[in-house]
């Protein structure tokens, strides 16, 4: 009986390191167990489509698929295997989504970094790793070690849509880099054109661009329909239209902002009444054309981070505060360039 469980435990890590084999250029081959490997790949879809767009999320409100109670994603499969290096770049992935939602402890985002560090150490040639290591630095708004990390990934296996995503969704965008952020998208979508989570990131990265047809049509795949169609509508000045369907969506962010371009002044302040999400209050005082309240909100949503800061600076519903000295004060404070 112990011949067999060896000689089937043997096939399975042949499985296993076939299968790693496939997934990138020059990568090592991995000795772990089908369990460990199943397991990390199970977290791994989590964190893709369970978290892919942590600006969705209100302060405290966790992705599907990080888990607030433990193990958090990743760790189960570090348990399994401590030399899984695949496993610590997911773990440092994770941490930093938590980060981003301000659901992260401190000790948390010292594990953040180590684990990003710990998968190079374990595997300088995996993807993954610089992938996840330029999530680390773009959160800390170290952007040049940032960017280096999504090239040297990028070097390693151009094909990845996860690291085009990551690096458009964490560096280009909040720096303001919107046309390279839309060339990666088009590359990832070539790769993953499936992928509802990413339709909804190109769809919104699009708005932000300005480019409300083609918004439209990547909308209409993602994974939440009904607010990025809003958006656009929003946009296009359709605002009666945009409500109705925002009314629809899982979230009220833009429904406070739209009653407010509406006149619907106490709609909107019902909902800030009842809002604790940093960036759904930013909305409702830019909806009723506030500029101190809008400024005043934002200051509240330093906490998250440049990554968030910067994204929300190129929406266009806060156009009308762009050429405010405001604006530079708050980029200076959450360490955003000029």
């Amino acid at each position: 009986m112990t011949d067999v469980l060896a000689i089937q435990d043997e096939i399975s890590r042949g499985i296993v390191n076939s299968l790693r084999l496939n997934l990138g250029r020059g990568r090592r081959r991995y000795e772990t167990s089908a369990e460990a490997y199943d397991l990390y790949i199970r977290d791994r879809s989590l964190l893709l489509h369970g978290s892919v767009h942590p600006t969705a999320l209100l302060p405290g409100q966790l992705p599907p698929g990080i888990r607030r109670e433990r193990p958090v994603l990743f760790e189960d499969v570090i348990a399994k295997d401590p030399s899984f290096a695949p496993a610590y770049a997911g773990l440092a992935e994770a941490y930093a989504y938590l980060a981003t939602i301000g659901a992260a402890e401190p000790d948390e985002l010292v594990k953040m970094r180590s684990a990003a560090e710990r998968a190079i150490q374990l595997d300088p040639l995996l993807e993954e790793a610089h992938d996840a290591l330029g999530v680390v630095y773009a959160h800390d708004g170290r952007w040049s070690r940032s960017e280096a990390s999504f090239r040297r990934a990028l070097e390693i296996n151009p094909n990845s849509p996860a690291t085009r995503l990551n690096y458009a969704l964490f560096l280009l965008w909040p720096l303001g880099r919107i046309g390279e952020a839309v060339k990666q998208l088009q590359a990832a979508e070539k790769a993953d054109p499936l992928s509802p989570s990413l339709q909804l990131v190109y769809g919104e990265l699009l708005i932000s661009a300005g480019r409300y047809a083609e918004a439209a049509g990547h909308c209409q795949r993602s994974s939440d329909v009904a607010e990025c169609q809003g958006r656009v509508l929003l946009a296009e000045g359709r605002i009666d239209d945009a409500i109705q369907i925002l009314l629809s969506a899982p979230n009220t962010r833009y429904l406070g902002y739209a009653y407010g371009r509406a006149g619907r002044r106490q709609d909107s302040e019902t909902l800030a009444a009842v809002s604790h999400g940093f960036l759904q209050q930013v909305l409702i005082y830019a909806g009723l054309g506030d500029r101190d309240g809008t400024f005043k909100a934002l200051d509240r949503m330093t906490g998250l981070g440049p990554v968030r800061i910067g994204r929300a600076l190129t929406l266009p519903e806060l156009s009308f505060i762009r050429d405010d000295p405001g604006v530079k004060v708050l980029r200076k404070k959450v360490g955003l360039p000029e």
